[in-house]
């Protein structure tokens, strides 16, 4: 039983990333930058959200009864303190410095669509824009450590494209999974303050900080800045 405790921060590492496999980072270029200049930005919304599982050493002992108890509390969670989708944050901070490096007109869709469309679907969705911006939380849940079951950290990955709507391709695209690491593990939230909702919310700030970042980084879609599309022109 204590190797499964230590174990299962593992295994939900891996529920939160699921949907990962397959997906290769493709940097945005100086050459697709001239063609988004001045040109309309649709960042797209998903009815759904994957369920956010809230482990504890107690369900954790009940196997997949187990996880569909986590699952329960951790999407009550979520609706208890009204949290919103973390990838909307991501995208609205990427979609900025879009918007101030190529003067696109960024637009939050109204439609949404389900967490398994393609880049067709999406395409037609959002068929009055140029591009869109699609930003997908793949995987969220919390954990307690294995060393110290008082306290617990928020894993969370999601998934960025640049899409462009006429060709139906995608310009740039990139993953972030974060799992926060503690010097001292009294530093990360307790469950109660997980269930408060002023942990979570902290917890996922910095994961919705740490995503932007890795995401602009590998893609490169912070850049060029105006002198670098000046001379792609």
């Amino acid at each position: 039983m204590k190797y499964l405790f230590k174990l299962l921060p593992v295994m939900l590492l891996g529920l939160v990333v699921t949907g990962c496999a397959g997906i290769k980072t493709t940097e945005f270029t100086t050459q697709d930058s001239v063609r988004l200049e001045g040109k309309t930005l649709a960042v797209s919304r998903y009815n759904e959200l994957p369920s956010f599982a809230a482990q504890t050493a107690v369900n954790v002992q009940f196997g997949m009864l187990g996880l569909a108890s986590a699952q329960s509390s951790g999407n009550q969670m979520i609706r208890n303190n009204g949290i919103e989708d973390p990838a909307m944050s991501i995208a609205r901070e990427i979609s900025r410095g879009l918007a101030s490096n190529y003067r696109v007109k960024v637009v939050e869709a109204e439609q949404s669509v389900p967490l398994n469309s393609k880049v067709d679907a999406l395409a037609k969705t959002y068929s009055d824009y140029d591009f869109i911006l699609d930003v997908k939380t793949l995987g969220w849940g919390s954990i307690y450590f294995p060393s110290d079951w008082n306290n617990y950290r928020v894993m969370y990955s999601a998934h960025a494209r640049l899409i462009d709507v006429a060709n139906k391709s995608v310009l740039a695209e990139g993953l972030c999974s974060h799992v926060p690491d503690y010097d001292n593990t009294d530093d990360a939230p307790t469950y109660e303050q997980l269930e408060s909702g002023e942990g979570l919310r902290d917890s996922l700030a910095n994961s919705v900080a740490f995503c932007v970042e890795t995401i602009q980084t590998a893609t490169k879609l912070q850049q060029p800045t105006d002198t670098a599309l000046a001379s792609a022109k």
